[in-house]
């Protein structure tokens, strides 16, 4: 619902629409950017002929290059470390490593997520890691009962059961599935609780979906159990939403048109879902320790009561269940009034209906058991510094916690990970150390909220928002063998991922390098130049807290199916599922390794970060240009402005030309000094954390201005999200209550304010003044 959402500002100036036709401005201002990038076309040209033969135009050729350990010595022979890797990962050992992390359930909590853990430090250790801890907090995680399992039922008039949910087990289907130690389906942090009554169905439960039921349809949704179905929107966000229009309770199934659709084959002889799998999965709104918001989940540091949590809304307070879609079609055959719009089918055999109605007696019971437990959770963090800058970090980082076996989802990016570490420890065996310290991550709890990773900032965050330089993320490294890349990154970072690409062979016949095939795929033209799309950041996955509390430059990799990753979060998710189905070769998790590791390696071995400011301007120029697109007539309509977004974002160009010159300037010195290197790279860095609004986003946790996600979508990222919701609730206000358009004036002002910051790091003067 909330698009691409821009700046505006409240100061009286002539009104922005007036003074260029049709709020065509912010294109031109793209075609000024364009304009003025070609002022540095040679500079340009040369940077695209460096990535081409797999070297970064970013290097300097100063006598100390040899300590930034571009090379290593192997053999006798010194050799680039970014074609050294190309031999080093192994498909037989990332097989062996994902073998081993699913042979067991390891939900987050549990001794074997704790053992896990174990190994990883030990292995680390053996590799010759510099450091390695494994660092615990004590947090609050959510469980179903064993004892008294969650019930749902279809009841007839005088109370009698007419069918019963399989909420106790998923029906196993291959050897090892049925294990005792497997999580009955649940989703964490449900309200505890039963609710009777009629259904509702609420399509995919986005705030559209509600609107429509409420505004357009005229239906008081109060005191009844609404039916979902998966995606689209991140399962907390419906779950709040259900609670806030007055349902009493929430059942969500897996619909086979999104889980499995006609033609494909179900587990166990083909991918998808079968009838009676389901999707666990946690309803936490905040990320992190739900009692501890804000700060680190400590021995003394004061926690908040779970009834405080459920009342602030980041809980819902109502049961919440999921189900399979073999026990869904019992319950929306209920439903007999009031057809549903073509949008809203999917591929039960019934016509899809939103209403029943009181013809039909019949009543959907519902009890949830879930309890709420204090247990300890293990972060893995392994370093190996650098001899240059070793106050300087480059992130790496994957959970390793999963609701049943997770064979894709995330080992199969801890299986890379670990093949990533043992090539770590080779390339120490050799003498080698990066420039820039590498830190390796292996998260806990992020399925509950991606709990590990916030805590674990939030008690280093002074150290961590000084001195990281990027945090690459791999959750779902693969999530089938028809797939191709799938990366959301902060802008900054877009050059170097590029660059990665194309230095890695494609593991798909048709295609040179993964670049190749991701530009296949998903392709994006700005003024005549096409290159494959990298997604805005939202939420979902362990890079949310660098990029929204710190203001670190993320990226997060994943190689999607063309088709669903249908079995997520089910007991069918395991080693039998990938390599039947997934990737039986293990060459995407492969490539996926090596994309992984050449990122890494060229922000920690190349003197001048190869971030390139000129993407950020393209970026903020094409979010304002949808906003007019999309909200101009709305905003003329309340006189607000946005003549005063639109003047820093020329300043801001500018501004980024200039400075990508310096870069340039700065990677051909051979005798630049390590002082002129670091006010360089000072000023990259700075310039993600510029965005950052101390006091946070009104309401929420998040403080990046630019990149948030959205509101109502934790999945989905908003751009200017303080001003996209300041402008929903405008248009949407409560009952009673008039919109506050003032809010969106203060909330653009944040924008345009934060747009001068950063500006003002590219601006500072300090090269000129080196002796």
């Amino acid at each position: 619902m909330l698009l691409a959402v821009y700046n505006m500002s409240s100061k009286e100036k002539t009104p922005f629409f007036k003074r260029e036709l049709s709020g065509l401005r912010p294109y031109s201002n793209v075609y000024f950017l364009y304009a003025t990038l070609a002022v540095v076309t040679v500079s340009a040209v040369a940077f695209s002929v460096g990535l081409l033969v797999g070297k970064s135009v970013f290097t300097t050729k100063s006598s100390s290059q040899a300590a930034w350990g571009a090379n290593v010595v192997d053999g006798g022979t010194s050799v680039s470390v970014l074609s050294w890797i190309d031999d080093q990962l192994l498909t037989t050992n990332i097989r062996n490593n994902l073998q081993r992390l699913t042979i067991l359930p390891h939900i987050a909590g549990s001794p074997q997520n704790m053992k896990l853990a174990q190994d990883i430090y030990t292995q680390w250790v053996n590799y010759g890691f510099d450091d390695v801890q494994l660092v615990n907090y004590s947090v609050l995680l959510s469980y179903p009962n064993t004892s008294n399992p969650n019930v749902l039922l279809l009841k007839n008039v005088t109370g009698d059961t007419i069918y019963s949910a399989h909420t106790a087990q998923e029906t196993p289907l291959t050897p090892g599935e049925n294990d005792s130690t497997v999580a009955m389906p649940f989703n964490a942090y449900s309200g505890s609780g039963s609710a009777t009554g009629r259904l509702v169905y609420v399509n995919y439960a986005t705030i559209d979906d509600f609107l429509y039921l409420t505004t357009n349809l005229s239906l008081n949704l109060t005191g009844r159990i609404c039916i979902a179905r998966y995606g689209a929107i991140y399962r907390g966000d419906q779950a709040h939403l259900a609670q806030m229009y007055g349902c009493s309770a929430l059942i969500i199934y897996s619909d086979p048109e999104d889980y499995a659709p006609s033609g494909t084959l179900v587990y166990p002889n083909g991918p998808s879902l079968p009838p009676y799998g389901l999707q666990r999965g946690t309803l936490l709104e905040p990320e992190g320790d739900p009692l501890t918001n804000g700060v680190p989940s400590l021995d003394g540091v004061f926690r908040e009561s779970y009834n405080s949590v459920m009342a602030s809304g980041e809980v819902p307070s109502i049961p919440v269940q999921p189900i399979g879609y073999g026990d869904a079609i019992y319950f929306m055959s209920q439903l007999d009034s009031i057809i549903a719009p073509n949008s809203w089918t999917g591929a039960l055999d019934l016509m899809y209906r939103i209403w029943q109605s009181d013809n039909n007696a019949n009543q959907t019971f519902i009890q949830v058991n879930n309890y709420q437990e204090q247990r300890t959770i293990y972060d893995v963090i392994g370093t190996i510094y650098g001899q240059v800058e070793p106050d300087q970090m480059v992130i790496l980082g994957n959970h390793r916690d999963a609701w049943v076996f997770g064979a894709v989802d995330p080992n199969s990016g801890t299986a890379v990970l670990q093949e990533m570490a043992r090539a770590f420890g080779t390339l120490r065996t050799k003498g080698w150390r990066p420039g820039r310290s590498i830190v390796l991550c292996s998260w806990d709890a992020e399925e509950y909220g991606l709990i590990g990773s916030t805590e674990w900032v939030e008690e280093r965050q002074k150290v961590i928002g000084a001195n990281t330089v990027a945090y690459l993320n791999v959750d779902s490294a693969v999530e089938g063998s028809s797939s191709y890349l799938y990366i959301g990154a902060s802008p900054l970072l877009y050059q170097v991922i590029y660059s990665a690409a194309k230095m890695v062979k494609c593991p798909n016949q048709g295609f040179d390098t993964l670049y190749d095939e991701w530009l296949q795929y998903s392709p994006v033209t700005l003024n005549g130049t096409t290159q494959p799309e990298i997604y805005s950041l939202g939420a979902g996955s362990d890079f949310t807290i660098f990029l929204q509390l710190m203001g670190i430059s993320c990226a997060d990799f994943e190689y999607v199916n063309t088709t669903s990753y249908a079995v997520y979060h089910s007991v069918h998710d395991n080693f039998y599922w990938m390599t039947n189905f997934g990737d039986p070769s293990f060459t995407h998790h492969q490539a996926m390794g090596l994309m992984w590791f050449k990122t890494a390696i060229l922000l920690a071995t190349t003197p001048v970060l190869p971030y390139d400011p000129r993407d950020y301007a393209i970026s903020l120029q094409n979010i304002l240009a949808s906003f007019v697109q999309q909200y101009g007539a709305v905003l003329q309509n309340q006189n607000i402005s946005m003549e005063y977004i639109a003047d820093e974002l020329e300043q801001f160009v500018t501004a980024s030309v200039t400075f990508w010159n310096q870069l340039q300037t700065a990677a051909s010195n051979t005798s630049i000094s390590e002082r002129a290197l670091r006010i360089l790279n000072n000023k990259l860095m700075n310039l993600e954390r510029a965005f950052i609004i101390p006091e946070g986003l009104p309401g929420r946790q998040y403080k990046h201005v630019i990149f948030a996600p959205s509101s109502v979508d934790s999945y989905a990222s908003a751009t200017f999200p303080g001003l996209s919701d300041a402008i929903f609730s405008a248009l949407h206000p409560i009952p009673s209550v008039p919109p506050d358009w003032d809010e969106v004036r203060r909330q653009s002002d944040a924008v345009w304010v934060h747009i001068r910051y950063a500006t003002q790091v590219m601006k500072q003067p300090g090269l000129e003044y080196l002796t």
